[in-house]
């Protein structure tokens, strides 16, 4: 008899995360059901995906993301999806956290049913990743009840994958004794390819992806002021959010020029802009928790180094590869200084090194890899 596989993505992490699972699934001869939200947790508003074997539940709505809405809409699709889980009766589930919500009912189904496989993929950690100081002081005690959702189901899991070694090394002894293996995320490679940096005296950066309240923009404007004085700046956004008319005012004022590109999901647009840029912006608040970004990958893939203050695997990979550079932000006159005197020489040796970097480490090649194991058979 065919085993059956069901894997949980409530926020919909297909392209990054869902589909080099289920394929890899699927490889293995496990017939294989995605489920999915019918709400779109960053537009706030209904959608619809049209995916083989995808069943999307119906979604609590909500507005606010720190509200008890919020709560209600996890707590009820992680019902119902372990409700469909008990009618499915699978070999193997693959559990995409957050919401923490999920980790209970997992854990109860796994209670009641040993013999099941369980994986937990902690996608992110919440609520750690929450990007306000202050607000997690405040907080504290609704936030730790939300934590423990997920740390007391951990021990649950047969296998548990973390996305970045931070998460890993934020939980800490939580993971003692389990079986845990880091999975970076992953992106299909580039088609075309330029390694060559963009030539002319001028420097252009590009910001690409959501425009929101943990980007660090105090940091780029008083950053960009001082590369603007040494070489005239350029910024490319490709993106957009509520804080996009911060980013750009802020751009603006400290003397980029500033190309606003709106969202660019062709592959070959998108690289056509990467191309004229030498670095991408990886910036993020100090009290963000965030090892490897999404936008990362994107910059990597396209040929296209890091401009970087994320820490963990992000400032070690870098390092390791030479695929960027870091902002220091205790001396930004130097940093821009250091990025102001880079040769195109200099860049293109960064460029080829950021798709080395995101080949060995980053490529569905790579991560297929490590997933050979999410079924704990021999290979």
């Amino acid at each position: 008899m065919q085993k059956r596989a069901v894997v949980i993505s409530c926020f919909h992490y297909y392209s990054y995360r869902v589909r080099p699972v289920l394929e890899e699934l699927r490889g293995r001869g496990y017939a294989c059901t995605y489920l999915t939200s019918d709400f779109d947790h960053w537009k706030k508003q209904p959608f619809s995906v049209k995916l083989p074997d995808c069943e999307q539940l119906h979604t609590l709505p909500y507005q606010r993301n720190l509200s008890t809405a919020r709560i209600r809409s996890h707590a009820r699709f992680a019902r119902d999806a372990f409700r469909r889980i008990a009618e499915l009766k699978p070999d193997l589930i693959y559990v995409i956290v957050p919401p923490n919500s999920l980790c209970r009912q997992a854990a109860q189904y796994k209670k009641e049913h040993p013999q099941v496989r369980l994986v937990f993929d902690l996608y992110d950690l919440w609520p750690e990743t929450f990007p306000s100081g202050m607000g997690k002081r405040l907080l504290a005690l609704p936030f730790a009840v939300w934590g423990r959702l997920r740390d007391r189901a951990l021990p649950s899991a047969d296998l548990i994958y973390a996305e970045c070694d931070l998460y890993r090394q934020t939980l800490g002894d939580r993971l003692r004794g389990l079986n845990v293996q880091t999975l970076p995320l992953c992106r299909p490679e580039a088609t075309v390819k330029k390694t060559a940096a963009p030539e002319g005296e001028g420097l252009a950066l590009c910001w690409l992806g959501s425009i929101n309240n943990i980007i660090d923009i105090d940091l780029l404007q008083a950053l960009f002021s001082r590369m603007s004085a040494l070489r005239p700046l350029t910024l490319h956004v490709i993106g957009d959010g509520e804080a996009r008319g911060q980013l750009l005012a802020a751009a603006e004022a400290a003397g980029a020029e500033v190309v606003y590109h709106g969202a660019v999901y062709d592959p070959e647009a998108r690289q056509n802009i990467f191309d004229r840029c030498h670095f991408g912006l990886n910036v993020m608040k100090r009290s963000v928790c965030i090892g490897l970004t999404m936008k990362s990958l994107d910059y990597l893939t396209g040929g296209l180094p890091l401009l970087n203050t994320v820490a963990g695997d992000t400032r070690s990979l870098l390092a390791q590869y030479g695929a960027g550079m870091e902002i220091d932000r205790a001396d930004l006159s130097g940093t821009a200084a250091r990025i102001c005197a880079m040769t195109e020489e200099e860049n293109t040796a960064m460029r080829i090194n950021a798709l080395q970097l995101f080949e060995e480490r980053f490529s569905e090649c790579a991560v297929r890899e490590i997933l050979r194991g999410v079924t704990g058979e021999e290979q």
